[in-house]
């Protein structure tokens, strides 16, 4: 009877090293790797149908083990892809990247109401047919708006900007308070219970208005909101009050959403920009400490973290928030030049590395993409990943920060 043949070797009892390994990559391929990922965005995720009503679109969510794709929050999702797009032309000046933001830009502004006579929703970006608008959403896809309109100088995406943002300061905000109602559903007439209302400051989107157009109601927004993150700030760093956090989930332990500290913590240095004061940069540090602090040992982060002993569910990747982090983080460093910074953005980089998949593997919708996540098991042998165009989005625009961040030389990374 034939045996089968086994070799002998040390058991290493993970197939992750306990010893990570620092290594360079060159600025040439950390390039290639953000350009990958700029091409799914436009050559794969983007819906290029001429006769489909989300033309422009980038589909947000795809699924490995199915091999389905699924739109989520294409308003913010597509601006936030379009920003990455008119990055990637701006390093290369290659036209195709201009091309296709545009396209994406078409999309967002396609419902936009525009008829001046109609003073009830003059200006609101989803139409009169929204059947729901999450503020956040809106707030979070703006500033592609305005990129667009910096790389183009064409006037009638800072209009847009201008209108988008003018209705919500108008229709959404809530006076003193720094909160703005949840969410607007034009089909209904109806706004988000109050109760639901947030402090959403993404983007620092309505300082950035303010510098442009000069309207003092946007600064003040700005500011309200900003005070009302620093009064509401628990855990430091972060807002588990606010969805998507939620302080009761977990048998009461609690659960912080991964992108959270970037959409309310990043800004606030914009904050410490436009009003000199201490808080904000503190405020801001301490975002950038959460992530470092709740950064797995190799560089990743989970979805949903407790907020008492950092817990998490074992599948639950965040991808997308080891982007957003390195961007804080390049910021912090340019601003205080403390070597923290430098061996988080390291430790991350190394994580996104192992996140993207080749340009030759079996499924052409992932090549050049990033996971944002892994399916539970299933008992199989390939239960496979999750997408999604963030993903993607905030890794790349990550490595090309670094790379204008540090302008000579290889980088590093961490390899586990």
């Amino acid at each position: 009877m034939q045996q089968s043949s086994l070799s002998v070797d040390q058991s290493r009892a993970s197939a992750q090293s306990e010893h990570p390994v620092r290594r360079s990559i060159t600025r040439e391929e950390l390039l290639r790797r953000a350009l990958n990922g700029s091409d799914w965005l436009i050559d794969i995720a983007q819906v290029m149908d001429v006769d489909s009503p989300h033309y422009g679109v980038i589909r947000g969510e795809y699924d490995t083990r199915n091999r389905e794709w699924k739109l989520y929050g294409p308003f913010w999702h597509t601006g936030q892809a379009v920003r990455l797009m008119l990055k990637a032309y701006a390093k290369t000046g290659d036209e195709k990247y201009l091309r296709h933001a545009l396209l994406g830009g078409e999309y967002m502004i396609r419902d936009q109401v525009l008829d001046v006579t109609d003073e009830k929703y003059f200006g609101f970006i989803h139409g009169r047919k929204a059947e729901q608008a999450n503020t956040a959403s809106q707030v979070e896809g703006f500033a592609a708006l305005y990129e667009l309109y910096l790389t183009t100088r064409d006037d009638k995406w800072l209009n847009s900007f201008h209108l988008g943002v003018d209705w919500v300061a108008r229709n959404m905000y809530i006076e003193g308070e720094g909160l703005f109602y949840n969410g607007y559903s034009a089909l209904r007439d109806e706004l988000a219970p109050i109760e639901k209302s947030r402090p959403t400051n993404d983007d620092a989107i309505f300082w950035i208005a303010y510098q442009v157009f000069g309207e003092s109601s946007y600064r003040r927004i700005f500011r309200e909101v900003c005070d009302r993150l620093l009064k509401d700030e628990n855990p430091p760093g972060n807002w588990l009050r606010y969805p998507p956090c939620f302080p009761d989930v977990f048998d009461g332990r609690g659960s912080i959403h991964a992108r959270h500290a970037w959409w309310w913590g990043y800004p606030m240095l914009q904050a410490y920009d436009a009003f000199g004061e201490e808080k904000y940069l503190q405020a801001a540090v301490r975002a950038g400490d959460w992530y470092i602090n709740n950064s797995n040992i190799d560089g990743g982060y989970y979805y949903h973290t407790t907020t008492r002993t950092r817990q998490h569910l074992s599948f639950d990747f965040a991808t997308s928030a080891v982007g957003c982090a390195v961007i804080m983080w390049c910021d912090l460093w340019r601003r205080l030049g403390e070597d923290r910074y430098v061996v988080a953005i390291e430790r991350a980089l190394g994580f996104l590395q192992r996140a993207q998949f080749n340009q030759d593997v079996e499924d052409p919708n992932l090549r050049g993409a990033f996971f944002e996540g892994l399916l539970p098991p299933d008992g199989s042998l390939q239960p496979g990943f999750y997408l999604r165009d963030i993903a993607t989005v905030f890794p790349a625009r990550a490595m090309l920060t670094v790379l204008e961040t540090f302008p000579e030389g290889e980088i590093a990374y961490l390899d586990f």
